[in-house]
């Protein structure tokens, strides 16, 4: 294994190790915003951190590429309010390597009842990325978050919303995600959904699955799977990752 190897290797055990041994002191099952293109309107307990990262890598028209990192950091400040921060991922597509961008955000719960919860999610962009990622503008991204149960065990969730870039001429664009659920053991969740992404160029459509696994109270594992089912673009993605409440 050359040295560039065995950097990549660390890069991808590091994180995760540091995740599963850190150890916790929150109490409550844990609620994490992947896997899945959509957040859930769950917000974490004050005073908890919550990391959240993983690995995917797909391959299109064009070839195969992948992503590492993933990394959304998560701070319970109120029953009702949470801080987020994206630390964005490494995306391999040989020989390039470039970074996805950093971000900063909060959800808010708006409303809750036994059988529902309403939030609203707040994301600004920033321009940090590299490569195809570099943007010289900020954006924010505003969407609501919608989780109601169906039945024992079987859940429905959808986001809804727009992003909007701040300076220059660029039109919004609109989201919308929804996402069934479903229990397979007292452990084991799986999902399966649809995200759309429009905007005044070419829309993005995505249909997607996927595992989730409570390893302990607080951490899930999860494995994910989709396709982009765009009529001007096909591709297949896959990824693995964890969340873990510190």
């Amino acid at each position: 294994m050359n040295l560039s190897s065995t950097r990549l290797a660390l890069a991808l055990v590091l994180p995760f190790a540091v995740v599963l041994l850190a150890p916790s002191s929150a109490t409550g099952q844990i609620s994490a915003d992947r896997p899945g293109f959509g957040d859930g309107p769950a917000t974490v307990a004050p005073g908890t951190v919550q990391a959240e990262l993983g690995a995917a890598a797909a391959n299109d028209d064009f070839g195969t590429n992948a992503e590492l990192g993933q990394l959304l950091l998560r701070y319970g400040v109120a029953d009702f309010l949470e801080l987020r921060g994206g630390v964005g991922s490494f995306a391999l597509d040989a020989p390039d390597t470039e970074y996805t961008g950093t971000s900063v955000g909060g959800k808010l719960r708006l409303a809750q009842s036994s059988l529902s919860t309403l939030s609203v999610v707040s994301t600004w962009a920033l321009p940090t990325g590299t490569g195809a990622f570099e943007n010289e503008r900020v954006s924010q991204t505003l969407a609501l978050a919608f989780n109601g149960a169906l039945g024992e065990g079987l859940g429905l969730s959808a986001n809804a919303g727009t992003s909007v870039p701040y300076g220059g001429d660029a039109d919004p664009s609109y989201l919308f995600i929804p996402t069934l659920s479903f229990g397979v053991t007292d452990r084991v969740g799986a999902y399966v959904g649809y995200a759309g992404f429009y905007t005044t160029g070419l829309n993005r459509n995505y249909v997607e699955a996927g595992l989730t696994l409570l390893s302990s109270p607080n951490t899930q594992l999860d494995v994910n799977t989709g396709l982009q089912v765009d009529e001007n673009r096909g591709a297949f993605f896959a990824g693995l990752g964890l969340a873990h409440r510190f």
